[in-house]
């Protein structure tokens, strides 16, 4: 009788030293929902020193592979701290038949790299190397498409957000919240709606006007339990008429981790109307999609309370799958069906 073999998956979680940032929080929840469910943690301290680095990289990589064997998945989150760190891993999978899933965090060619067609070239190599990649949602596969990524993708849909903060009990007061570095929200320096906004983050302007509140800096993990309006804003762009800039030209394509922050938190949201997320709000009913911020008194005044309380339910049913990992682990099974592995 033939012996099925059984396969093992593996998630990488490297430590740089960094904390208390949203990128960490998000890279550190997905490693922390595999292993909570039967995933082994690939762990390792990185150096600060670049030639440190450069020296490790072989050791590091053959200690980090070592337990992983021929057909055994190993998830790695992009960006990884190198790309050479990168591309030698994917080599030395490639040596052991490794199946390598890519559970991707930013697309820098659709971002910082717009302008710069050798880097762009480069990362999208990076991606052809994985055998499937988990990337946010159907617009960003169909970019990374159209550029030239031919691996495999699958949508995640929205990050998850572990937290054990009690679900906030949101009203419709008519007062909205942002959080996030606030050197990247310019348009709050324009803020002259008339309806209050409390921010949190690093980088406050010294020149918001009277109807923004700066509230201070609080970490992802500490956030929850401050959150506290009727709405959670998510805008990237640099003024009130349109989600413009780099930043805000990219949630055309990306999932905001705030999003994310923010309705796991029991709090509606309001998006873009052109971003990629906008679809997700909508389809499952959890805020206001606006063209516009100009526009948002007029909308959130014309908000009846059975209305808002209806958005509020659809939000709580999110956040219980927010915070049990649910969409990671979703995709993360759907990749390793798609490899064909058995357990």
């Amino acid at each position: 009788m033939k012996v099925e073999k059984i396969v093992n998956r593996y998630i990488v979680n490297i430590n740089n030293g960094q904390k208390n940032t949203a990128g960490i929080k998000a890279k550190q929840d997905i490693a922390d929902i595999l292993t909570n469910n039967g995933y082994q943690q690939l762990s390792f301290r990185i150096s600060k020193s670049r030639l440190v680095k450069l020296l490790s990289t072989k050791s590091k990589i053959k200690k980090v592979l070592k337990p992983v064997h021929t057909g055994d998945v190993l998830f790695v989150q992009y960006p990884l701290y190198s790309r050479y760190f990168l591309r030698r891993m994917q080599i030395a999978a490639k040596k052991k038949n490794i199946k390598l899933v890519g559970i991707i965090h930013d697309v820098e060619f659709l971002r910082n790299y717009l302008n710069d067609e050798e880097k762009s070239e480069s990362e999208i190599a990076l991606f052809n190397n994985f055998d499937i990649l988990i990337a946010h949602n159907d617009k960003m596969i169909e970019a990374m498409k159209s550029r030239g990524v031919t691996t495999r993708m699958l949508p995640l849909e929205v990050f998850d957000y572990l937290s054990e903060s009690d679900l906030i009990s949101p009203s419709l007061d008519k007062e909205l919240l942002f959080a996030g570095n606030l050197k990247k929200a310019p348009f709050l320096d324009s803020w002259n709606l008339d309806i209050n906004i409390n921010l949190y983050g690093v980088f406050p302007s010294n020149s918001y006007g009277r109807h923004v509140h700066y509230q201070g800096v609080k970490t992802p993990d500490e956030l929850p339990e401050f959150l506290d309006g009727s709405f959670g804003l998510v805008w990237d762009g640099d003024r009130l008429e349109t989600s413009s800039g780099v930043y805000g030209e990219y949630t055309r394509y990306n999932n905001p981790h705030k999003v994310s922050l923010y309705l796991s938190s029991g709090l509606p949201v309001i998006v873009w109307k052109s971003a990629a997320i906008a679809t997700f709000i909508q389809e499952n009913h959890l805020g206001l999609v606006v063209e516009n911020l100009e526009s948002l008194p007029k909308l959130v005044n014309q908000l009846t309370k059975s209305g808002y309380d209806e958005i509020c339910s659809n939000v709580r049913k999110q956040a219980l799958l927010l915070r049990k990992g649910h969409y990671t682990l979703k995709a993360a099974e759907l990749a390793i069906t798609k490899l064909n592995v058995s357990r």
